[in-house]
């Protein structure tokens, strides 16, 4: 087994992120949703419409 810390691990990830041109938070494609269950699909519908009257209330993107 080979021991490593955080900083070292954190240190490989840049680097490897930057040789695979990875460029800021925007390389994590979002969950297409496509398996979703109807009840979940509902429930991220009730949590949208709750959003739509307060935008600051709940921060979440997704497709229904």
């Amino acid at each position: 087994m080979t021991r490593t810390t955080l900083k070292a691990q954190s240190d490989w990830l840049a680097t490897r992120k930057q040789q695979l041109g990875l460029v800021g938070d925007g390389y994590v494609l979002p969950n297409a949703g496509g398996r979703r269950t109807r009840e979940k699909r509902s429930l991220l519908s009730t949590l949208r419409n709750a959003a739509a009257g307060n935008p600051r209330a709940l921060r979440f993107k997704s497709s229904l």
